[in-house]
């Protein structure tokens, strides 16, 4: 009875908790009360647990009950003392945690009744190595919270859950006039270290500014102003170089800033953005920018070279006159309406780069990377005519389209779409399907156990692999090549090149236009060749070995197809279609 009260009583509670937020959803004071005292919440459910071991032994262990409590105990006095580093709370309060580990065990053992089975020991060693770590921890976590020059950069704050009303509210505070900023000609503006947002456009204006907003957690405006007004802006001069960075003093409150800077349009100004913890935008800008270690990177209408380093969240390029260089992404990366040479590598995430002028290098893992509407700015040079060269590629997915230049993929474990190349493509690979289409140029393509599709390639098409092959609306000579797999060929075009095609274990199956003029030399060490569709063509069954010519001339094409152990099928797909350069 007493466990069903204990649990009447705090589902009654959370129940008019509900109503009370309901009837007066705009309350501050209820807001104000409720952040300090959620964390009795999680005192009151580790005691009902704790009441329902002693009751009933549902749970069958205190334990949890008990370090359920001390967490909300320890929550709840951190919330009315205004800590909210997780390492401080730790460190001062690992003590309390430990006690309410040893004294649930301590409780399970000597509580223990017969009908419960096997006594349990209090201190296993399972245990005594829980205990050793939260007392090396605890240890550790003070010594870092009284030394915090070791954690710059690394220190969680509870704070940073203030999305969920948790600890505090969130107050956004702007109580300094903006900074007039003294301009000249291609200057450096330079932010390092900066725990916030940087933002940094160029309208038009009279003057070039700077203004901080200050981001403040606290329990209220008063605590929330008093805390503000220990965070300033500063700026530098050296030379043609402007830095800029924010001085805390004695802030236990957690805190974060935007820093906006506006400048004169066409004022030449290249950006340099170190550690920063929150994200980099520049928009209509002019300069050279290098940008490392940003949570997240946005730069649009840009005119000058753009180097990223490091990113840890998402990029987004847009509208960049100049050279682009990312390396060590491992977000999102977005690239759009470029004109300029783009390099970059990238670990994990989504890659999208379209409309762009200008040759791409990259190398990538575990990434889906689609390359979109890529043309030369430039005519290229001879010898230049590669436009998009992708190497180290694993473990990814590329589709790449419509691109008016020759591409090159050196990949592995990576499947691969290509469609509307007007350019040679090669493409090195294993182990995951390679499908191409449209290729008005030539093909190469070596492949270890992948399947390889291909449809309307107009030049010349080399491929070697070990499993099927099937080559749809061919025109220029064909060499394939595959150990164990099977080869399927057709066309409506009349051959305007010579045909090689080989297997080792696996069946060939070719079709071609009737009225197409061709040499045949087709041989199989076990299985059959069959001719269908030829009236002028006839081929006995079970025939190993034919050499034969239709509608042949001096000029005509010739048509190889061996296979050791499949059949080998000639079949007539009609009449050929008028020819496209006709048309």
């Amino acid at each position: 009875m007493l466990k069903r009260l204990a649990t009447l009583l705090l589902g009654i509670g959370l129940i008019g908790l509900g109503v009370l937020l309901f009837v007066a959803p705009g309350g501050t004071a209820v807001m104000t009360w409720l952040t300090k005292l959620w964390p009795a919440f999680l005192l009151l459910g580790g005691l009902v647990r704790v009441a329902g071991f002693l009751i009933d032994r549902h749970p069958r262990s205190p334990v949890g009950g008990m370090m359920i409590t001390a967490i909300g105990g320890i929550l709840l006095a951190a919330n009315f003392r205004g800590d909210r580093s997780l390492l401080l709370i730790f460190g001062q309060y690992w003590f309390w945690l430990l006690l309410a580990l040893i004294a649930g065990r301590v409780v399970r053992q000597y509580l223990h009744r017969t009908e419960d089975g096997k006594r349990p020991q209090a201190f296993s060693p399972a245990a005594v190595f829980l205990m050793v770590l939260l007392v090396g921890g605890g240890l550790g976590a003070n010594y870092l919270a009284r030394n915090r020059q070791y954690l710059t950069g690394v220190e969680f704050k509870l704070g940073q859950l203030g999305h969920l009303g948790f600890f505090g509210s969130e107050f956004t505070i702007e109580d300094e006039p903006p900074q007039t900023l003294s301009v000249s000609s291609e200057m450096r503006l330079l932010v390092n270290h900066f725990n916030g947002d940087v933002e940094i456009s160029a309208i038009p204006q009279a003057e070039p500014t700077a203004r901080l907003i200050k981001r403040i957690r606290a329990n209220n405006q008063e605590e929330a102003n008093q805390a503000a007004s220990n965070i300033h802006l500063e700026s530098s001069y050296s030379g043609k170089n402007i830095q800029f960075s924010v001085a805390a003093n004695s802030i236990q409150n957690e805190y974060s800033a935007t820093l906006i800077i506006t400048l004169p349009t066409q004022t030449v100004a290249g950006v340099e953005a170190n550690e920063i913890n929150g994200k980099v935008k520049l928009d209509g800008l002019f300069g050279a920018h290098l940008i490392g270690n940003a949570d997240r990177v946005e730069v649009s209408n840009n005119t000058g070279s753009v180097t990223i380093k490091s990113p840890r969240g998402s990029v987004e390029l847009r509208g960049i006159q100049g050279k682009v260089d990312v390396s060590n992404a491992q977000g999102n990366l977005s690239l759009r309406e470029i004109t300029g040479a783009i390099a970059f590598d990238a670990r994990g995430g989504s890659i999208s780069i379209e409309r762009v002028s200008g040759p791409i290098q990259a190398s990538v893992s575990d990434v889906r990377l689609t390359i979109n509407e890529i043309s030369q700015a430039s005519p290229a040079a001879p010898g230049e005519q590669l436009l998009v060269k992708l190497t180290g590629v694993s473990n990814s997915r590329l589709n790449l389209r419509q691109i008016k230049g020759g591409v090159t993929v050196s990949a592995e474990r990576s499947r691969i779409e290509a469609e509307n190349i007007v350019g040679d493509l090669a493409i090195k690979n294993s182990s995951e399907r390679v499908q191409v289409n449209r290729i008005n140029g030539a093909l190469r393509i070596n492949s270890e156990n992948s399947t390889i599709e291909i449809e309307e390639v107009k030049g010349s098409a080399e491929i070697e692999t070990t499993r099927d092959v099937t080559v749809r609306g061919f025109r220029g000579p064909l060499n394939i090549t595959t150990s164990s797999g099977a080869i399927n060929l057709a066309t409506d075009e009349k051959l305007s090149g010579n045909i090689n095609a080989i297997t080792e274990r696996g069946r060939i199956r070719l079709s071609l236009p009737e009225d197409s003029g061709f040499k045949l030399a087709a041989d199989t060490e076990a299985g059959r060749i069959r001719v269908r569709g030829f009236d002028e063509l006839n081929v006995a069954n079970r025939q190993r070995k034919v050499a034969l010519e239709h509608n042949a001339s001096p000029g005509s094409p010739a048509v190889v197809l061996r296979s050791s152990s499949g059949n080998i099928e000639l079949q007539s797909s009609g009449l050929a279609l008028a020819s496209r350069d006709e048309e």
